[in-house]
């Protein structure tokens, strides 16, 4: 019988572990998914917010146990964090999902945003597809718009490291086919993260593609 493959996986920004609880109820039993909390959210939300993406990856990765076989998933913004934790980790592969490459990261825009008043913030991430257009009205609005500026602020001082060492695991770099922020051009620059293989991927969708079509999403990681 094989082992199971544990999926540590990482939200996106203005999300919570909360993010992947219907994975790990309807996903087969091969794959374990294991939500990762950042701190200042969820469970963790009377923490200390972590100042850098690479200080929440070396949190994230002092938090968890490494099984036998495991791969880290990271959505959008998760996708970066996710990405820096594995050049701390040994997984059988990194997916990153709506997530432009490092290089690539618009910090100035992000930067701008974050400034915005929240009515004109959340116009403005939704006629992008970067937030659901529900939230604007959501009863929980006033919970997840301070997140999700922190959220911004921390992709906007994002500073990879120059000339990082390409990765010695597998990369998943998947996009949605409706997401004009991540386009197929964009997410191929993630092949220089990687001196092992980079498998492309596109799904029908928008930036949340991951959770509108999550059956394609087990089957992918499955695969």
């Amino acid at each position: 019988m094989t082992e199971p493959l544990h999926v540590f996986c990482v939200p996106h920004a203005g999300g919570s572990a909360r993010t992947f609880l219907k994975w790990q109820r309807t996903f087969p039993p091969e794959l374990r998914i294991v939500p990762l909390e950042i701190a200042g959210k969820g469970r963790r939300s009377l923490e200390p917010r972590h100042a850098t993406v690479r200080e929440v990856a070396d949190d994230l990765v002092q938090r968890i146990e490494t099984p036998g076989r495991y791969a880290i998933f990271g959505h959008s913004m998760g996708g970066l964090i996710a990405y820096e934790m594995a050049r701390s980790l040994a997984p059988e592969f990194v997916v990153v999902a709506a997530t432009r490459p490092p290089h690539l990261i618009p910090s100035d825009h992000r930067a701008s945003l974050a400034s915005l008043p929240d009515d004109e913030l959340l116009d403005a991430m939704a006629s992008a597809g970067t937030v659901p257009e529900s939230v604007r009205n959501s009863p929980m609005r006033d919970l997840f718009v301070p997140n999700l500026r922190a959220d911004l602020a921390l992709v906007a001082t994002y500073r990879p490291a120059p000339a990082p060492a390409p990765l010695p695991v597998d990369l998943h770099v998947w996009h949605g086919t409706e997401d004009p922020t991540t386009p197929a051009p964009v997410m191929a620059e993630w092949r220089r993260y990687t001196a092992r293989e980079c498998r492309m991927r596109a799904f029908t969708g928008d930036h949340f593609f991951p959770h509108s079509a999550p059956h394609l999403v087990a089957e992918a990681l499955s695969g």
